[in-house]
């Protein structure tokens, strides 16, 4: 490979499933508008150049890597990342380094929002140095995989992994009433990781993967505000019972109507939540970050 290559990668929102997907409950996931953009250009020295931008232009980290080792001098997170990626891109393609490249990523949105930084990522180096994403997401962050999915998805999809390989199929998904359905940031974003350990520490049941992925059909199928509402609430309500945690729907925004839906790891990120009646009250609760989800995700 030399020269130069452009490819984009798309962010992701999971609707339903979130933690159960980990044990291959039929997921709901939609890809959104803004991704990560990542261009590769090959340079003379036996090394990667990197360079991140975030959504406003901002060089916010740099780096170099040799090719022997990928070791950084540097002592962040970022960059223990990147040695941990491309030391396991080594292993799944021994051929992958007969060169070195300069690498920018660019962010369309706020990397503090939780919508696919890494997953980007992993599927914008998998795709460039010809690996399987999953394989490669296995080797690095784990996690369930249905972000990797998004990434490349057009619109939205089903999403399991009780197999050997994950199973992806788009889905039409774009009710009549989504102008009602809006995502409002929590101001806080969690840890991923910590997240899904507490979720693997609890005792699980076949019957809440068989629950959660009946409600993701559920909730494909509502044709109506109300029914969907339903389908959240009790899809919310289940999460909640398993994670020993209260539903934000009774903590944070218990006197607002409508329904209100943890997205990503509980307490921060996104969440969803229907009515646009209720976007002055959550403002002057000092939530300033609201969204259409029709404005950040791509239905069908």
């Amino acid at each position: 490979m030399s020269g130069t290559r452009t490819i984009y990668k798309h962010g992701k929102l999971l609707i339903t499933g979130e933690y159960a997907v980990l044990d291959g409950a039929l997921s709901l996931a939609l890809p959104t508008k803004l991704g990560q953009r990542f261009e590769f250009s090959s340079i003379d020295k036996p090394e990667i150049r990197w360079q991140s931008v975030d959504h406003k232009g901002q060089v916010w980290f740099e780096d170099r890597l040799e090719l022997k080792r990928f070791i950084s001098a540097l002592p962040s997170e970022t960059a223990q990342t990147l040695t941990q990626l491309f030391t396991a891109i080594r292993l799944l393609n021994p051929k992958a380094f007969t060169s070195g490249w300069a690498i920018k990523a660019t962010l369309e949105f706020d990397r503090n929002w939780g919508l696919g930084s890494s997953s980007t990522l992993i599927s914008a180096l998998a795709d460039f140095f010809e690996i399987d994403p999953y394989a490669l997401l296995a080797q690095s962050f784990g996690g369930s995989g249905y972000d990797i999915a998004c990434a490349d998805a057009e619109g939205p999809i089903l999403y399991s992994n009780d197999s050997a390989r994950p199973t992806v199929k788009t889905v039409h998904f774009n009710p009549s009433f989504s102008e009602e359905l809006y995502l409002v940031y929590l101001n806080q974003k969690m840890n991923s990781r910590e997240a899904i350990k507490h979720y693997n520490d609890q005792p699980k049941t076949p019957e809440l993967i068989a629950q959660v992925s009946t409600l993701t059909q559920e909730l494909i199928a509502a044709d109506s505000l109300e029914a969907f509402e339903a389908v959240m609430d009790t899809h919310e309500r289940l999460i909640g019972q398993q994670l020993g945690m209260q539903p934000i729907g009774q903590t944070l925004f218990e006197d607002l109507p409508g329904v209100f839906s943890s997205l990503g790891a509980w307490g921060g990120d996104f969440a969803l939540f229907s009515r646009k009646e209720n976007i002055p009250s959550l403002k002057e609760k000092g939530y300033s970050t609201i969204l259409g989800l029709t404005e950040l995700c791509k239905l069908s």
